[in-house]
């Protein structure tokens, strides 16, 4: 973080992390419009079917399940309990489940380039 241009360039990454936290968290207040879309337009094919997993235990659904189940399971795996009811969980966790999920997808891609060099 030394130079502008590594300052540009977090920026733009951090940018299109807070959007997608952003459109995550407000999907509870047009539940009718965007709670009912396929997560996939967020999260991404290999983003949801690991969340799924990890968050799930089962085998993964014939199709991508709605915005509303990512915001759920986004938000408890970043440590979101509900406790006053709201059902809203803030950035911050949505942030935390986020970054959490990024290293599931690392881990992923990590064992998978493993595989595939047979160190």
């Amino acid at each position: 973080m030394q130079s502008r241009d590594n300052l540009e360039r977090m920026s733009v990454i951090l940018a299109f992390i807070a959007t997608r936290l952003l459109q995550l968290r407000f999907i509870k207040a047009c539940k009718e419009e965007v709670g009912t879309q396929c997560c996939e337009t967020v999260l991404g094919q290999k983003a949801w079917k690991r969340l799924w997993l990890k968050m799930e235990a089962t085998p993964l659904p014939k199709q991508c399940p709605d915005m509303l189940w990512a915001y759920d399971r986004l938000a408890r795996l970043g440590g979101w309990k509900d406790t006053k009811r709201t059902g809203r969980a803030c950035v911050k966790i949505l942030w935390e489940g986020w970054f959490k999920l990024q290293t599931i997808l690392e881990g992923y891609e990590l064992a998978i380039s493993l595989e595939h060099n047979d160190l």
